[in-house]
């Protein structure tokens, strides 16, 4: 007797979990348009993998930064002279950091990158100044960002 009444409540529950996975089958299987963004996790891999460029490149990143500074900024002479190796200091330590956060911002908009992928929309990005700023390489192909030589210093234009 409860042999057979384990065997019923078995085949009830297999029925049931078949009837479930039809359902949602037929639920998933409604044609609707499509909310995919790969935008952001896509960003998230360049910024991921490119980042590390910039900390390399980045003493000819920062004598072209110190270079636009001494000849376009109106210091006196004396001034320009005396900060030329404090500045190009500056200028590294300034590189190796925006690279830094520029890989850290990368690895938290990896997840999130994730989840948009099944939502409409993608965030802006977390360090906006990577975008904003003049790059040895910027190309946009579609939503995917190819960047890297960037400069982190706001004075240069490029």
């Amino acid at each position: 007797m409860i042999r057979t009444l384990s065997r019923s409540l078995r085949e009830i529950t297999v029925r049931a979990a078949l009837l479930a996975v039809a359902l949602a089958a037929l639920a998933g299987g409604l044609p609707r348009e499509a909310r995919a963004d790969a935008s952001q996790l896509c960003r998230a891999g360049s910024n991921m993998i490119l980042a590390p460029f910039d900390a390399f490149l980045g003493p000819f990143i920062a004598g072209k930064d110190e270079y636009y500074g001494i000849t376009e900024i109106d210091d006196p002479n004396f001034l320009k002279a005396v900060g030329i190796v404090p500045g190009f200091i500056l200028l590294n330590g300034l590189q190796l950091g925006g690279s830094m956060f520029r890989e850290i911002s990368a690895l938290m908009e990896l997840p999130i990158g994730m989840v948009t992928l099944f939502r409409d929309g993608a965030q802006p990005p977390l360090f906006r100044s990577q975008e904003e700023a003049w790059a040895l390489f910027s190309e946009d192909y579609g939503k995917c960002p190819v960047r890297f030589g960037t400069s982190y210093n706001t004075i240069n234009d490029g």
